[in-house]
């Protein structure tokens, strides 16, 4: 089954193509990369899923249903979460009330920030820390966590609308080694236990050839390579537009 279906999408900016008529599907439980050089339309077409912006041309299903064009807080509520490059939460808070807070949205409850908001969804809301791995962070000020927590806590929110897809916008950036194995893992397990689907852009290609299961290659608006990762990684047009770059640094001295 099909989560995602994207038919023939298209933006322009002025002359500019930005996602020139892109078609592509995303299954139940899959792991999809979306990659191609700066400039491609990578960012366009999330916005373009996820409501940020509306197309010109073309569809989107999730799960049937038809979220074109919607506002970003409608496609939310069709079961569609997003983490985005730079992390939007509330610094002043604590992670548990960073979640209680993107829960009573999605209960369609008003949110307060005194006692009526700590008792509130507490369960729910620490159910889903336990999930990300911040159980031990959960009563700690967003302002002091580390880097990857604050990456986690950012899925944890992502995860309160109960997502059958989830948009992830360069999950690794800015971490160590150890910190994109770790951020990685977290994605593979809520892909395994909770049989949400992933469709990420990514920048590391070990990443991306290590936890993809299909990748899709943008340049210049269009779709120019779609399959496994070994498929992509071998093919010449992609070599030549993209992955070069990657292999003369990973060759240099």
């Amino acid at each position: 089954m099909n989560v995602l279906v994207v038919e023939k999408l298209a933006k322009a900016y002025g002359g500019v193509r930005a996602v020139d008529g892109v078609s592509f599907t995303v299954a139940a439980g899959e792991r999809v990369a979306l990659i191609g050089p700066n400039g491609a339309g990578k960012t366009t077409l999330f916005n373009s899923i996820n409501g940020q912006i509306r197309p010109d041309a073309g569809r989107v299903t999730v799960s049937g249903a038809d979220i074109t064009g919607l506002p970003p807080h409608r496609v939310w509520r069709h079961g569609v979460g997003r983490t985005f490059q730079i992390t939007a939460t509330f610094a002043s808070m604590t992670v548990l009330e960073n979640v209680q807070v993107a829960l009573s949205t999605f209960h369609r409850r008003a949110t307060g920030f005194g006692l009526a908001l700590r008792k509130r969804y507490r369960e729910e809301a620490e159910a889903l820390i336990a999930q990300v791995g911040l159980s031990d962070a959960t009563a700690r000020v967003v302002s002091e966590l580390a880097y990857g927590d604050l990456k986690r806590l950012e899925v944890a929110v992502a995860l309160t609308n109960k997502p059958s897809l989830l948009l992830m916008d360069e999950p690794t950036a800015g971490m160590a080694g150890d910190g994109r194995g770790a951020m990685m893992s977290l994605v593979d397990s809520l892909v395994s236990d909770v049989g949400v689907s992933v469709l990420f852009t990514e920048h590391d290609m070990d990443v991306v050839f290590g936890h993809a299961d299909r990748v899709i290659v943008l340049d210049r608006g269009k779709i120019i390579a779609e399959g496994s990762p070994d498929a992509v990684r071998e093919n010449d047009t992609v070599r030549a537009v993209y992955l070069g770059a990657f292999d003369d640094a990973a060759g240099a001295p």
